[in-house]
């Protein structure tokens, strides 16, 4: 048999190596997504993914910019500043309902009575005692119109007072702790960290649980994206799924090591991190955990029309 001279076996063997390098690069080159988030617990997915290296791990190269509300990240994702973000499910549906091409691609933070990472509170020594003392009341929410919003008119409503008869005002959740001692608002929807950081500063009180007359558990924080990002960019929408979702495994079963990143991305003492109510985080979609929310959004006149979970979710 004739041998092959071994300059020449080199010279292919080392072509082959080159190729398959080149293959290999190609194959696990990670996708850029630049992601919009906030640095509190229900957006925390971002900061514990990134962290644990799991988007890296699943092929993508996330991006974060963190931003102070879920409408300022909408408007940056339909601006083409970003490609994906995470907001409260009616700011999402809000824009849906006037046509504007977003879908959900996964659910995030899910609400239930045992993961309630959010309260109306109202001043430490405030006087009111019920929901008929907000009679005329000034509340403030994240973003006017949002999901903290939806809650308080719910829960008024069942409470036998007319959403029409308070007044919201829209602050930054590290913002309402202060506003609240101030009396600029008589109540305020504050979600953690920022909760427990305004009571541990004695600045305000847990008054409320509103969420929980919506429904048992459902996502009030989802992630979204452009149907245009998502028909060009499908591969890189399927690994930063798989990743979201992997983030969310690891995030309910570790809550110690994330309260140390959420308290760096935060800026909050990791002690009251550590002892304030976690988020519990969606490992799969379901239109269960969207049905009730955007029912509501629509009968409080807080989207222009309903919204279904078929339009809503991406397929």
């Amino acid at each position: 048999m004739p041998t092959m001279p071994r300059s020449t076996a080199l010279a292919l063997l080392g072509g082959a190596v080159l190729a398959t390098a080149r293959a290999a690069g190609a194959q696990t080159a990670p996708a850029t997504v630049r992601i919009g988030t906030m640095s509190i617990d229900p957006f925390g997915e971002t900061y514990f993914g990134v962290d644990q290296g799991i988007y890296r791990n699943n092929g993508i190269d996330a991006q974060l910019s963190t931003l102070p509300n879920g409408s300022t990240i909408v408007q940056s994702v339909l601006g083409g500043d970003l490609d994906v973000g995470l907001a409260n499910i009616v700011t999402v549906a809000a824009a849906v309902a006037k046509g504007i091409p977003l879908l959900m691609i996964a659910p995030a933070a899910l609400y239930s009575a045992k993961h309630s990472y959010s309260r109306l509170c109202v001043a430490k020594n405030s006087p009111f005692k019920t929901a008929k003392d907000l009679d005329g009341a000034a509340i403030a929410v994240s973003s006017l119109n949002d999901f903290n919003q939806l809650g308080v008119a719910a829960w008024l409503e069942h409470n036998g007072i007319a959403p029409s008869k308070v007044h919201f005002v829209e602050l930054k959740f590290p913002e309402m702790g202060a506003a609240l001692q101030r009396g600029t608002v008589q109540a305020a929807t504050i979600a953690e960290p920022a909760l427990s950081s305004a009571i541990h500063a004695g600045e305000a009180r847990a008054f409320a649980d509103v969420y929980e007359v919506i429904a048992p558990e459902f996502a009030n924080i989802v992630w979204f994206t452009s149907k245009s990002w998502l028909q060009k960019n499908p591969d890189a929408a399927k690994r930063l799924v798989s990743s979201i979702y992997a983030t969310a495994r690891w995030a309910n079963e570790h809550q110690a090591q994330s309260a140390e990143i959420l308290a760096k991305a935060s800026k909050m003492d990791p002690t009251v991190v550590a002892t304030m109510t976690r988020a519990y985080f969606a490992t799969s979609s379901n239109p269960k955990y969207v049905r009730a929310p955007l029912d509501f959004a629509s009968r409080y006149g807080l989207i222009s029309r309903p919204v279904t979970t078929a339009e809503f979710i991406a397929p």
